[in-house]
C-alpha cells in the first residue's frame, strides 16, 4: 500500500511538473484528477497534494489557487521522474543534419553550434572554445595613453601579448610608470594567469598596486573571452514576465566571462543540470543551466551549455544540449 501511494504521488508531482511546463498556471486536484493514470478521486488528490507541498515539492501561490513546482520539486523530476532522453526526432535530424554538413574554422563552427541550440530550445546557449594555453608570465609593463589612462601589457613566456586600457586617475612620472612596472612583474613573474589572486602587499601607495593589480586581471580575463560564443539572451529573457527578472538575466548574460564560469562550475562538480538557487548566482534564481563538455580524441576542450526558465522542457533540452556535445565532439575529433 505505501509503494502504491508513493508512486502515485510521484505521478501527480510528474503530472504537476509537465502541466506548468507547458501551461505556466497552477494545477488544482480537479484538473489532475481528468489526466490519464490518475485513478482516484480529487479528495485523494488534494490529500497527495498537500504532503507533497509540506515535502517541499510543491508551492501554492495563493490560498485558493493551485499548485506549481518549488525548485525541490524540480530536481526530483530531473532526477527521477522525467522520461529519458525525450528529443524530440525532428530536433535529433536537426543535430545530426547540421553536424554533417559542418565545416569550416574551429571559431564559426563553435558560433553556429550556439545558434543551432537557440533555435532548438529557445534558451540562451554558450559555448566554450578549447581555454587557452596559459604559459608562465614574463613581463608586465604599463604605458601612458592618455592623462587618466594607461595601457597594461602583460607578456608570457612563449611571447603572446594580452592588454587591457585601464583609467588611471592618479598622477604618474615615465620614472613611477618603470617602477611599477618592475613592481608586478616581479610579483607575476613566472606564475601561471588564474593563479595569482591578491596584489602585492605594501606599505605605501596601496591604492596604485591595487589599480594595477585589476589592469593585469582585466587583460587575462581578456584573453579567456576570446573563446566565449554566445547566442539567445533575448529569447530567454522573454521567458520571464516580470521587469526586474529580464533585466537581471539580461545583465547575467552581458557578463559572459561570468556565464562562462557557471557552465564550467556546473560540470566541475559533476552534474548536467543546475537549478534556480544550485547555480550560486540570485540573479538566475528563476533559472536553470545545462551543461556538458565536449572532447577531442577523448581529451575535455570545452563546454556546451545553456541558460533557461526553471519551467523549462527537461527531457527535451538535456537531451539536446547533451547530442550538440556529442555530435561536436565527434566532428572535433574526425577534424
Amino acid at each position: 500500500m505505501a509503494a502504491n501511494t508513493e508512486d502515485r504521488r510521484a505521478q501527480i508531482l510528474r503530472a504537476v511538473v509537465e502541466s506548468y511546463i507547458t501551461s505556466a498556471e497552477p494545477i488544482g486536484s480537479a484538473q489532475l484528477a481528468t489526466m490519464a493514470g490518475i485513478a482516484v478521486s480529487s479528495a485523494t488528490i488534494r490529500n497527495d497534494m498537500s504532503y507533497l507541498e509540506q515535502e517541499g515539492y510543491l508551492a501554492q501561490p495563493h490560498t485558493s489557487s493551485g499548485r506549481v513546482p518549488t525548485e525541490r520539486g524540480y530536481r526530483r523530476y530531473v532526477d527521477e521522474l522525467m522520461p529519458m532522453d525525450s528529443t524530440e526526432e525532428e530536433k535529433r535530424s536537426q543535430i545530426e543534419e547540421f553536424f554533417n554538413v559542418a565545416h569550416g574554422e574551429l571559431e564559426h563552427l563553435l558560433g553556429s553550434t550556439t545558434k543551432l541550440l537557440t533555435n532548438i530550445t529557445d534558451c540562451a546557449a554558450v559555448v566554450t572554445g578549447p581555454s587557452p594555453q596559459r604559459a608562465p608570465i614574463l613581463k608586465v609593463q604599463y604605458v601612458a595613453i592618455s592623462k587618466n589612462a594607461l595601457l597594461c601589457v602583460v607578456i608570457d613566456v612563449n611571447g603572446s601579448v594580452e592588454k587591457a586600457t585601464i583609467p588611471w586617475p592618479l598622477e604618474m612620472s615615465e620614472l613611477d610608470l618603470a617602477e611599477l612596472s618592475d613592481q608586478m612583474t616581479a610579483h607575476f613573474v613566472g606564475k601561471e594567469p588564474g593563479k595569482v589572486d591578491s596584489p602585492p602587499e605594501v606599505d605605501r601607495d596601496g591604492d596604485r598596486v591595487k589599480l594595477a593589480f585589476l589592469g593585469v586581471k582585466e587583460a587575462l580575463d581578456g584573453a579567456e573571452r576570446d573563446g566565449i560564443y554566445l547566442s539567445g539572451a533575448s529569447k530567454v529573457a522573454a521567458s520571464f514576465d516580470a521587469v526586474d527578472t529580464v533585466r537581471s538575466v539580461i545583465s547575467i548574460l552581458e557578463r559572459q566571462y561570468l556565464v562562462v564560469s557557471l557552465i564550467r562550475s556546473v560540470i566541475s562538480k559533476g552534474q548536467s543540470v543546475a537549478i534556480g538557487s544550485e547555480n550560486g548566482i540570485s540573479s538566475l534564481k528563476e533559472c536553470t543551466v545545462v551543461a556538458f563538455p565536449y572532447t577531442i580524441d577523448g581529451v575535455a576542450m570545452g563546454s556546451v551549455g545553456l541558460i533557461g526558465p526553471t519551467r523549462m522542457k527537461y527531457g527535451s533540452v538535456i537531451g539536446a544540449v547533451e547530442l550538440v556535445s556529442e555530435n561536436l565532439s565527434k566532428r572535433l575529433s574526425e577534424g
